[in-house]
C-alpha cells in the first residue's frame, strides 16, 4: 500500500470500534490522525494509546450543528492542511416505524449525515485549494435496502450518506479530490455485542462470521491512499456477502 507518511487525516469516531481500527491503522502507516470522540476524557486516552506524537485530540459532540465544520477547523490550526477525512463517527437504535418520532428522527441524521456534511464541506474546501485529497464515508449495508436491524431513521441516513458520496465525488473529482464509502455488514464492535449467539448464526452472511474492525479499517485505507487514485463515487460492500 502507498505510504501515508506526512499525511494528515481525520477519522470521526475514533476513540473505539471500526473509527478506532481505522485510526490505529493510519498511525502504524505514518499518519498524523485527527481522533474524535464525545468527551475530552475518552479522546486523550485514546490518543495516548495510539501514539501522542502522532494524533491532534479533537473532542466534539457531534451531534451539536456544525460540530462536524468545528473538527475540521481545529485540525486545520494544528495541521495546516487535510489531505483525509474519514465520516465514521454514527449511532443507531432500532425501533418499529409507528414508534418513530421526529426528535429520534433528526438526531439520527443529524449525527449520522449533517455532522458528515459539515466536515466533508469545510475539509473539501481545504482539500480544492490544494487539489488533492480523499474523504470515505462510512455508510451501512442497511442504506441499501430496508432497515430491517436498524430501523428507517438509521437506514434512510445512511442512504443519504451514500447520495452525498456521490454527489460530492461528482463536484469535487475536477480539483483531484476523491469521494468514497464503505458500507459494512455486521462488525464485531460494541453495538453488535447485544446479538445472542442464536441471533448470529440466523444471519444469512455467506462467511458465516462477523467482520472485524480490522477489515473495515484496510478497505479505507485502500480507499485513502494513492493505490485507488482512479477511484472515485464508489461504495464498497465489506459484508461477507450479505448484500449479495
Amino acid at each position: 500500500m502507498a505510504s501515508f507518511s506526512k499525511k494528515n487525516i481525520i477519522v470521526t469516531g475514533s476513540t473505539r470500534g471500526i473509527g478506532r481500527a481505522i485510526a490505529e491503522a493510519l498511525v502504524a502507516e505514518g499518519a498524523t490522525v485527527g481522533i474524535n470522540g464525545r468527551t475530552e476524557e475518552a479522546v486523550e486516552l485514546a490518543c495516548a494509546e495510539i501514539g501522542a506524537n502522532n494524533t491532534v485530540p479533537l473532542p466534539q459532540d457531534l451531534s451539536q450543528p456544525d460540530a462536524g465544520a468545528a473538527v475540521v477547523s481545529r485540525f486545520l490550526e494544528s495541521c495546516e492542511t487535510v489531505d483525509g477525512l474519514v465520516n465514521n463517527a454514527g449511532f443507531g437504535q432500532a425501533a418499529p416505524f409507528r414508534a418513530m418520532t421526529t426528535s429520534k428522527w433528526q438526531k439520527t441524521f443529524q449525527l449520522n449525515l449533517e455532522s458528515a456534511m459539515t466536515a466533508s464541506r469545510e475539509a473539501y474546501n481545504s482539500m480544492r485549494k490544494q487539489k488533492s485529497g480523499c474523504i470515505v464515508n462510512v455508510s451501512s449495508i442497511v442504506g441499501h435496502g430496508p432497515g430491517k436491524w436498524m430501523g428507517a431513521d438509521y437506514a434512510a441516513s445512511k442512504a443519504a450518506l451514500v447520495s452525498m458520496t456521490k454527489s460530492l465525488a461528482f463536484e469535487a473529482g475536477r480539483f483531484n479530490v476523491r469521494v468514497n464509502a464503505v458500507s459494512p455488514g455486521f462488525v464485531e464492535t460494541d453495538l453488535t455485542s447485544m446479538l445472542t449467539p442464536d441471533m448470529k448464526d440466523s444471519l444469512p452472511i455467506p462467511m458465516k462470521r462477523f467482520g472485524k474492525p480490522t477489515e473495515i479499517a484496510s478497505t479505507v485505507l485502500w480507499l485513502l491512499s494513492d493505490d485507488s487514485a482512479y477511484i472515485t463515487g464508489q461504495v464498497l460492500h465489506v459484508d461477507g456477502g450479505l448484500y449479495m
